[in-house]
């Protein structure tokens, strides 16, 4: 019972010392000025891949080239945000104007788009971290996680009861 024991606690700790270190580095890369962007749709595959993070460093709209890969809102749907390549510029009447293309995608997005004065431009993704973070906010992991703590806050708690509760009979 020992070194089952043993091989539970060491797992936890692990368990345990991942998560603080992914809490750390997420913490650090949303000080250092990086935007999490998740990934819902494969229209970015292979490059970003369904349930990643992209994670976007604002840059200049003016600074944007062909083949960044850039964070905007949708112009169709209001609220959401679309992760596509650049593709072309070109000047207008009105200033540039940008076309993107899904990398996935055979044609490009049906929208010419002029970019605010900042935009998210894609640093680099990780890889499933996306669904991790997009799970975490439906309710049933929510009640999940928080039964799991309960459950294991109650399962310590009468642990230690029992273990006084034996050392009080035996002495």
């Amino acid at each position: 019972m020992g070194s089952f024991g043993t091989i539970m606690r060491t797992t936890a700790t692990l368990v345990a010392g991942v998560a603080v270190v992914g809490v750390f580095a997420y913490a650090a890369l949303l000080v250092a000025g990086f935007k999490p962007v998740e990934v819902y749709s494969g229209s970015m595959v292979p490059t970003i891949r369904v349930g990643a993070i992209a994670f976007d460093r604002p840059v200049a709209g003016r600074s944007v080239r062909v083949g960044d890969v850039i964070t905007f809102r949708d112009p169709y749907t209001k609220g959401r945000l679309v992760t596509h390549r650049v593709i072309r510029i070109f000047h207008t009447n009105h200033g540039l104007a940008y076309r993107t293309k899904g990398d996935a995608n055979p044609n490009r997005d049906p929208w010419t788009i002029a970019l605010p004065d900042r935009v998210g431009r894609v640093s680099f993704s990780a890889p499933y971290v996306g669904f991790v973070l997009w799970y975490a906010h439906t309710r049933e992991v929510r009640a999940a996680l928080i039964l799991l703590v309960a459950l294991l806050v109650l399962f310590s708690t009468l642990r230690r009861i029992w273990r006084d509760d034996a050392g009080a009979v035996q002495a």
